[in-house]
């Protein structure tokens, strides 16, 4: 509030400045003018005819240069120290009483476009005459005509003043919107270039680039091409940045409305077309309508928003349709006054502001964009900081959680080799002992004694077994298997054992079959008592696959279900069967004995190289 007092003070203090110093200048509108319908240094001849400021030339008049002469001599002395001229297109040269004072031709052989800088010079005194005092004023044409304001002769110090009032309200401005909107565009695209997904700061940067060359256009006093073609190219970038302005707000309300896009669209290049094939002497209805265009296609989009920001009571849309809106205004009144001007021969729009409102929204928007992405990014930063403690956490558990399951395998293992050592035990000291509480002589025990030892020896140092043949490995078992049955009083007889192939047997398979066959023998001589056992040895090819098969059958009173189920040595041997590929089943009647039946994949009992 205390800005818009400061604001309201300084104007009615500039404007009563400027009312005090209506008598320090003289505003001239009379005059006569020629043209040469060739460019021209030097005055040329011809019928001179009177004129009134502003003065605009014929649009067909744009190869030819225009003369114009002014007679000073009603002017007072106080009055005779500078030359101020708001308006002027293109090139502006000055002499008084035939003396060159001041121009703006550029070396370059560029355009000077002036529509937009005032021109002030010093009005020498040694150039003054007593009387026939005339001032001659030469203004290259080009396209779409030339243009010259009224002039004001004056006092040096009020209109150098005035001067640079109007460079700064005209060209200062211009010059920090562009380069504002240069370096807003910038940023943003660099936000776009890291955030693709999010077309914001896309449309945001294309609305800063293109209304900087607008700015440019204001800015410089020079055409950098063609002027006619530099007009139209500055027109474009004009409605470029009315429709990178309408995708903002359409991105912006995250509306979903393909239709309008299209509508959007094609009044881009239809303005274009328009711009680049218009002559010039419609340059004002063309521009007028192009700009329309995108104006409405704009407003159209704050109706919905305001519609929108009411509904869902959104802040952010709330904050920002004011200022859209109170631009359109603006854009508006300069529709108005650049048709008003074109009632006019030579008069060129003044009291524009919306090259001015629209650059104060540009800041306003970035601003906007800049608190939403430090928000986002406070907000991704928070995420982060959970997650990392999240994932503190989960390290945390991971590593207790391994730790336990560490401790728990080791305990698994050592239950595991805990158990390999009590069937070890089991089936080899076991099972000598056995032979000794059935041995009848104190030879044969001292000799089964001894093979016990020998046995718990090997189940302590397992890793030191020699590789053997098949065949000799079954035929050792049987061998061990008929003194120990005989011992027993058990007779023992064998067949097939010629059938067995001579292949290496892999030494931890070899060990985990004859520790069955041993326990099959022990289960024989504990439980048979007498009879006779016998082994049939055979190999059955299937599939090219050879599995020997070993029957071993007794005279016993056979095994009960119980037995079947919950012996310690039955178990060890279906756990050694499935450590070797093998297959083990018992047949049982009462009292007629019982057979087992033992099948190993010949594959699975080769050694592998």
């Amino acid at each position: 509030m205390r800005t818009i007092w400061l604001w309201l003070l300084l104007s009615s203090l500039l404007y009563s400045g400027l009312l005090a110093a209506d008598t320090a200048f003289t505003r001239i509108t009379q005059g006569q003018y020629l043209y040469s319908e060739k460019p021209t240094s030097q005055l040329p001849d011809g019928d001179w005819k009177d004129t009134t400021l502003p003065f605009a030339g014929s649009y067909s008049q744009i190869h030819g240069t225009f003369w114009f002469r002014f007679n000073l001599d009603s002017l007072p002395d106080t009055q005779r120290d500078s030359l101020f001229v708001s308006n002027h297109v293109f090139d502006i040269s000055i002499f008084l009483n035939g003396h060159t004072v001041a121009g703006t031709q550029r070396l370059d052989g560029r355009e000077s476009t002036g529509w937009n800088h005032p021109f002030y010079t010093r009005l020498p005194a040694a150039y003054w005459r007593d009387s026939g005092n005339q001032l001659i004023i030469r203004i290259r044409s080009g396209e779409p005509n030339a243009v010259l304001s009224p002039l004001i002769i004056g006092d040096q110090t009020v209109l150098q003043s005035h001067y640079q009032q109007s460079v700064f309200q005209k060209i200062r401005i211009a010059e920090w919107s562009m380069v504002t909107c240069l370096v807003m565009g910038s940023l943003t695209l660099f936000i776009w270039l890291l955030r693709r997904s999010d077309r914001l700061y896309l449309y945001f940067s294309l609305l800063c680039f293109s209304w900087s060359v607008v700015m440019f256009y204001m800015a410089v006093p020079f055409a950098p091409i063609n002027h006619g073609t530099w007009l139209r190219f500055v027109f474009y970038c004009v409605d470029l940045s009315g429709f990178f302005l309408f995708m903002f707000l359409y991105r912006l309300m995250q509306l979903d409305r393909p239709r309008l896009k299209i509508i959007a669209i094609a009044a881009l290049i239809l303005s274009g077309i328009l711009l680049f094939i218009m002559p010039m002497r419609l340059h004002t209805l063309v521009i007028t309508f192009v700009h329309g265009m995108h104006l409405a296609l704009v407003i159209y989009l704050l109706v919905i928003g305001t519609h929108l920001a009411i509904r869902k009571r959104s802040k952010e849309l709330l904050l920002l349709i004011p200022g859209f809106l109170v631009i359109s205004l603006l854009v508006l009144h300069d529709i108005y006054a650049f048709q008003a001007a074109a009632q006019q021969p030579g008069r060129l729009p003044e009291g524009t502001f919306m090259q001015y409102g629209f650059a104060v929204l540009l800041i306003l928007i970035f601003a906007h964009l800049v608190r939403t992405f430090v928000r986002a990014l406070n907000h991704s930063e928070t995420l982060n900081s959970q997650l990392e403690t999240r994932v503190a956490e989960i390290s945390a558990s991971l590593e207790k959680s391994y730790a336990e399951n560490h401790a728990l395998a080791l305990y698994n293992h050592a239950q595991q080799e805990r158990q390999k050592v009590y069937r070890d035990l089991h089936d080899d000291v076991g099972a000598k002992l056995l032979s000794i509480l059935h041995s009848r002589a104190e030879h044969e025990k001292s000799s089964l004694a001894r093979e016990a030892l020998s046995s718990l020896r090997e189940t302590v140092n397992q890793s030191k077994r020699d590789i053997i043949p098949l065949n000799e490995l079954i035929a050792n078992a049987i061998t061990e298997s008929e003194n120990r049955l005989s011992h027993a009083g058990i007779q023992f007889h064998y067949n097939g054992l010629g059938e067995i192939p001579d292949t290496p047997a892999d030494p931890t398979k070899a060990y985990h079959l004859s520790r069955i066959l041993r326990e099959l023998t022990s289960n024989i001589i504990k439980h048979a008592g007498t009879g006779t056992a016998h082994l049939d040895c055979r190999i059955h090819h299937a599939n090219d696959n050879g599995i020997l098969i070993l029957t071993i059958r007794d005279e016993g009173p056979g095994l009960s279900e119980e037995m079947q189920q919950r012996g310690m040595g039955l178990a060890n041997i279906r756990h050694r069967a499935q450590e070797i590929g093998a297959t083990a089943t018992w047949e049982s009647n009462n009292n007629a004995g019982c057979l087992c039946r033992l099948e190993v994949p010949l594959r699975a009992m080769t050694l592998v190289a």
